[in-house]
């Protein structure tokens, strides 16, 4: 039922889940559930926190090593470029690593830093987030009114869906930290 309302949630925002074309599923080494996502269900091209995403041009998308040409980091040789932070830092499906999805940092030694565990479990943490601050956003202040019960419920949920999205130092863990800093 959550994706359905991840779908819905697109729609109601006019935002474009950006989705590979069916035809060129067969040339992508990745797992059906995953290629099954991103033909049917998709990415949105724009998402809170400043996250963007383009796999139409899959799989013409390439790894961090070819997009930066580093040579002494094969590890990043067989990830897939899904999309991008704020940052412009990739980000990555993770074949090696059971298919997780991390973003690569390029201003610090091309370190990877957890996201989710998978894809879907990605895009579910976005919706989450999105309706989070589609929820306590107010005309009258730039920043978010909530109180520390609403945030553990938002962190609750993540914990539900994908409990090492919030382990330290990952993405995740970051931004739903930056939430209560940035609060009213």
């Amino acid at each position: 039922m959550i994706i359905q309302d991840y779908i819905d949630y697109w729609n109601e925002q006019d935002i474009e889940l950006d989705k590979i074309k069916l035809e060129s599923v067969h040339a992508i080494p990745l797992p059906v559930d995953i290629l099954e996502f991103l033909s049917m269900v998709g990415l949105p091209k724009e998402a809170a926190p400043y996250l963007t995403f383009n796999i139409t041009s899959f799989p013409a998308f390439v790894s961090p090593d070819d997009l930066y040409d580093l040579e002494d980091r094969p590890d990043l040789s067989d990830w897939f470029i899904i999309g991008e932070t704020g940052n412009s830092d990739p980000i990555c499906i993770d074949p090696m690593g059971g298919y997780r999805i991390c973003y690569v940092e390029t201003e610090n030694e091309f370190n990877a830093v957890f996201m989710n565990s998978s894809l879907d479990k990605l895009a579910i943490c976005i919706y989450l987030y999105e309706k989070f601050i589609e929820k306590f956003s107010t005309e009258e202040s730039e920043n978010l009114v909530f109180n520390d019960a609403d945030w553990e419920y938002l962190k609750k949920q993540f914990m539900d869906i994908d409990p090492e999205a919030l382990s330290e130092g990952s993405f995740w863990d970051y931004y739903l930290e930056y939430l209560l800093v940035d609060r009213d």
